[in-house]
Order: structure tokens, then sequence, then C-alpha cells
């Protein structure tokens, strides 16, 4: 039997326990416990051997290397100062390689609480061993014990002689900083990382990271271009770029940028994350064509998934209208039928296409299973502007302006000021906008209505003028 097939038994072994354990009997579950138990004592022999196994392999290649001189001009003279008998640390280093070995082996095993104990002794017993040290450092860091793991970084970052080894320690403090919000310490580490070794490819995708978790969109694009031209098909960089550019736009809507060769184009081979960031972006621009195509791919890939649907829906309508998107949203609703957002979209389209009372019941809905919610209130306000009953739009709107919440309060000024615009009460529409101002990036459309305000004030201050005598 080959040994992919003996631990596939194993692993069939203990789902099938994991399966049979919930209906079982107390008889059952007690000899269920004992094949368990049973697992466990082959699983604990089977890691015993594997790691005298790396051991002695490691050794025996570190051996044929040196006596065929191969080993690379960097590790030799890191292992010079273990074989050096000159030097009582040399001989000290040798002398606890297996611990070095048997930690590795757990660390690499995700034990990461036993490498912390072996990398622990070794770092008391040899603590110039400098890999021996970082190993011990992260595995700290993977036991969520970060002030230590950030300590043993920072000294290796001050004393370590291994360019290698420092970058990699700063690149760990800038991660760790991160991980606090710290953005511009962490940046700064993730530089540090950088000057001592450019190549490092890590410590410049963590960079960028920080530039746009700062704000700083075009910082970190600037970072994640060359990097993307190495790692073309990184996701993760993709998703990051994608990000990193809708937020430009939504600083600065005249910049101009181009995507890396990845993201000029949605295609199939994309991850589904990056395709869902590519569409969010695609719809921020207003290229909803590209947006349906990013959903298209989605649907394809996650037919089960709402809200694949939705988004196929949702720029569909925007292309092509009402009548062939309604069928999509029907499909994401049936999938999720407790998600309002899909409901209020369905009231939406037909809102729009006139079928007013159709959509007072979808939005009814909403609000009979509750009714605070404010997507079904939003969606009521319009069908009352759609009617002509300004009155009670404005009563359900004012509702709004007592809520706890500034984004909720804004959006209740959002829709006083379209009342105004219906009602040509300009003076007071631009008075709401300019409150529900501080949620323009939510409220997209606030711009638009303030220089329609400011167009209608302007010419009407005009005739004004031109009316005096």
């Amino acid at each position: 039997m080959k040994i992919e097939d003996w631990f596939h038994t194993l692993r069939n072994k203990a789902q099938t326990i994991e399966e049979k354990w919930q209906g079982a009997s107390e008889q059952e579950r007690l000899q269920l416990a004992e094949q368990l138990f049973q697992l466990r004592q082959v699983s604990d022999t089977v890691v015993d051997l594997w790691l005298q196994f790396e051991e002695k392999l490691s050794n025996a290649i570190r051996s044929i290397k040196e006596m065929e001189g191969q080993l690379p001009a960097e590790e030799k003279k890191t292992d010079q100062s273990k074989v050096n008998t000159e030097s009582p640390k040399a001989v000290e280093t040798n002398q606890y390689e297996p611990i070095f070995r048997r930690g590795e082996g757990f660390y690499h095993l995700r034990m990461f609480q036993d490498a912390k104990k072996c990398f622990a002794e070794l770092v008391q017993k040899s603590p110039d061993w400098e890999s021996g040290r970082l190993y011990y450092a992260y595995s700290l860091l993977l036991c969520e014990e970060q002030e230590l793991a950030f300590r043993e970084f920072r000294l290796l970052g001050r004393t370590a002689s291994s360019p290698t080894i420092v970058a990699i320690s700063f690149n760990a403090i800038g991660c760790i900083l991160a991980e606090e919000e710290q953005w511009l310490e962490a940046a700064q580490a993730f530089k540090t990382s950088l000057e001592i070794k450019p190549e490092q490819e890590e410590a410049k995708y963590n960079l960028a990271l920080c530039y746009l978790r700062d704000g700083d969109a075009q910082e970190a694009l600037d970072e994640l271009e060359p990097y993307l031209e190495k790692n073309e098909h990184d996701w993760e960089a993709q998703m990051l770029w994608l990000r990193a550019a809708k937020l430009l736009h939504r600083m600065d809507q005249t910049v101009e940028w181009s995507p890396p060769k990845g993201l000029q184009l949605p295609t199939r081979d994309l991850d589904s994350d990056t395709l869902q960031e590519m569409a969010s972006l695609y719809e921020t621009v207003g290229n909803y064509h590209r947006a349906q195509i990013c959903y298209h791919f989605l649907t394809e890939r996650s037919p089960k998934d709402g809200w694949t649907w939705h988004g196929l829906a949702w720029n569909t309508w925007l292309i092509a209208g009402t009548k062939r998107a309604l069928t999509l949203v029907k499909k994401a609703i049936s999938l999720a039928p407790e998600n309002d957002d899909f409901l209020f979209s369905y009231g939406w389209m037909l809102l729009f296409d006139g079928r007013v009372e159709e959509a007072i019941k979808a939005f009814r809905i909403m609000l009979e299973k509750n009714r605070d919610n404010r997507l079904g209130q939003s969606g009521m306000i319009s069908a009352y502007e759609k009617l002509g009953d300004t009155q009670e739009a404005k009563r359900l709107a004012k509702y709004f302006l007592e809520d706890a919440e500034p984004y909720v309060r804004s959006l209740g000024y959002f829709h006083l000021g379209r009342i105004a615009v219906v009602e040509e009460n300009w003076r007071l529409a631009e008075q709401y906008f300019q409150r529900a101002l501080p949620f323009a990036e939510q409220l997209w459309e606030i711009p638009i209505y303030l220089q329609l305000c400011a167009s209608k004030l302007g010419q009407a201050e005009m005739q004004t003028e031109l009316v005096q005598p």
C-alpha cells in the first residue's frame, strides 16, 4: 500500500467516527472513543518516526554537501561557526543541532507549542544560533504570545549577522504592528526590511497593504504594480490593487490608472474573491458591462450563492432594464429569502419600471418582518414620491433623523433633500444635502444633487438681478 493510501485510510476512519458519534449509544461511544485513542497513538508514533527520519535525512544531506563542496555561500558562512573547532561556541552549536532539528520538525508539522519548547531550550543553551532564535520567535507568535515574539524579533533585528534574518525579523515586526493597526510604524518596519533585502516580496506586499489601510491609495498602487509584474497570479495582491484603485477613484474621479496585465479584463481564471473585487471596482467607475461579466463568471462558479445572482441582476438592470433583470433577482431571492437587500432590489427595479403598487408590496413585506427596517422605509419614501404624496414621504424620512447612527441620520437628510428637489425648493434641498455630505462616499448622488441645486440657485439669482431697476 502506498503511504498516501494509508493516510487516506486513517483520515476516513477519523471522519467515520465523527459522523457516527452524534447518533451513537453509550456503549457505541465507548467503542468509538477507544478507536480514537488508537488513532491518536498511531499519530504520535508517526510524528516521532518522522522527526527521527527528518533529523537523519538533514544530517545526511548536509554531510554530503560538505564533502562535495556544494554548500551555498551564505549557508557555509553560517555553518562555519557551527563546525569551527577553534571556537568554543562552535562546538556548543553543533552539540545542540538535534534540538534544532526536532524543533524544526514540530514547526513544519504546525505543532507550535512543541516547537516553542524545543527552541526555548535551544536559545537558552545556544543564544547565538540566529536561525534557532528566529524559529523561536515565530513559534511564540504562532502560539499567540505576541509581546515575547516582538521582543525576540527586535533582538534579531538589532544583533543578527545574517542580512536575511534581519530582513525577515523586521518584516515580522511590521506584521505585529499592523495587527495593532499601527500603520505608520508597521510601514517603517517593512521599509527597513526592504532596505536590507530589496527582493523580499512578502515585505513589498505588506508595505502596500499598510499604505492602503492608512488611506494612501496611490502609494499602495505604486508598490503593487512592480510586485504584480513578478507575481502576476497572486490573487491577494490583485484584490489589494483593486481596492486601492477603487479608493483612489473615490478620492479623485479624474485620476487615470492602467490595470496590471492580469487584471485588464475579467476572465474565468481569476480567483472568486478577485472577481468580486474587480466587479466592485467596475461598478464604482460605472463600467457595468465588465461588472456584469465578473458576476456571470461568479454565478457559474457559485450557482447556489444568492449574492452572485444579485450582482448579476443589479448590473443587468443598469444595462438592459427591469425585464431582463427581474428573473435574475428572483433567483437570488429564492436562494436567500431572508436577505432584505435582494428583496429591496426587486422592489426598487419594479418602482423604476413604473410598477409602484407591486414595489410597495415588496417593501411592505420587509416592514412586516421589521417595522424599523431602513431599507424598506427608504423604498416606501421613494414610492410615496412617485405617487406624489410628499407629505407622507417627509413623515417617514424624519424618523431617520432620530436614529443614533450618523449614517442613518444622513440618509434621512438625503431623502428630505430629494423630496425638496421634487418640490423645487432648491435652497432647502441644498441645506439637506450639505448635512448628508459626510457620507457622500456611500450616497454618491449627493455631489450631483448639490451641483443641480447650485445651478438652479444661480439661475434664480441671475433672474433677480435682471429685473432690478
